[in-house]
């Protein structure tokens, strides 16, 4: 399935002015209606509201803005993370070399702005979301595109965008059935744990 360039960019734009107000309005909901649990002042009985993103943009704020790269950087657990920028700039041209010396090998498929860009948001337990993608990306992007090339070729497009609107959907339903009306207990079993508001083991 072949998307032209023109109908790409028009539908970004559409979706950018529908989804602005759109998203604006759900967060002046979220701070109007849930600033307390949000702030710490008082603590959600369902543990859902956590503001983990919030959170990490506000430290990130105060890091940069209040105590300053040069002070941040002192300390003895942070010294080796300007050393990311050089990572960072040489990793592709490491990726290019392999390339190059073993052209058999695909290295030309990995991209490093995906990888580091993946472990720049990770905040750490709240999510189980990677161990997903990684399973997710092995059947379709390796054993369906080996193996069954001819069903890969005809519905890959088509089932990456139903996984998105099924997931979005999904985060819908789950909102309005069990976020916005009476608290529903989640049940307890083996494969998860009982003080987590995910079903997954907290981080201490």
């Amino acid at each position: 399935m072949h998307l032209s360039p023109k109908a790409v960019f028009f539908s970004q734009v559409f979706g950018s002015f529908l989804g602005v107000p759109i998203n604006y309005a759900v967060v002046r909901w979220v701070l109007d209606t849930k600033f307390d649990y949000l702030t710490g002042a008082k603590e959600d009985p369902a543990h859902q509201w956590t503001a983990q993103s919030l959170t990490s943009n506000l430290t990130m704020g105060v890091q940069y803005v209040l105590i300053g790269p040069r002070r941040l950087f002192q300390q003895h657990i942070y010294k080796v993370l300007p050393y990311g920028f050089l990572v960072g700039a040489f990793t592709p041209l490491l990726i290019y070399a392999l390339h190059r010396a073993f052209p058999r090998a695909k290295f030309q498929l990995w991209n490093s702005t995906i990888f580091f860009s993946a472990m720049a948001s990770f905040y750490g337990n709240i999510s189980t979301g990677y161990v997903s993608s990684l399973i997710g990306g092995f059947v379709v992007m390796f054993w369906a595109y080996r193996y069954r090339y001819d069903m890969w070729a005809r519905w890959n497009y088509i089932l990456a965008a139903a996984f998105d609107a099924g997931f979005n959907f999904n985060m819908l339903l789950t909102f309005l059935f069990f976020g916005a009306g009476k608290i529903v207990t989640m049940p307890n079993w083996w494969g998860n744990d009982a003080a987590s508001s995910e079903r997954c083991f907290a981080l201490d």
